[in-house]
């Protein structure tokens, strides 16, 4: 039993993102509940640390317009304005790969 808590507390550990900085700009924990910081064999959701900030900046913008369909990112990027999206993706590119 002992071996399998430590396993699950294992894995959330792998899939959480980066602890919250004090630097980290305000909404920047929102991304990390589903960006990890460490390649995840399989995933569909790509690691956006250490990205061009104009790159994630973009995709924040299209998901906000609907321009890139998506189920959840919408949403989450509608709850940004232009300025807090720029500050998310200065942050996060300046983040290790």
């Amino acid at each position: 039993m002992r071996r399998i808590l430590l396993a699950v507390l294992a894995s959330a550990l792998l899939l959480a993102g980066p602890a919250q900085a004090a630097d980290a700009p305000p909404g920047a924990s929102s991304c990390t509940g589903c960006h990890a910081t460490t390649k995840i064999a399989g995933s569909v959701i790509p690691r956006i640390a250490g990205r061009k900030a104009a790159d994630i900046m973009t995709f924040m913008r299209e998901y906000r317009s609907g321009t890139w369909p998506s189920s959840v990112m919408g949403r989450i990027a509608k709850g940004f304005d232009g300025q807090q999206t720029d500050a998310i993706a200065a942050w996060f590119a300046a983040q290790p790969e």
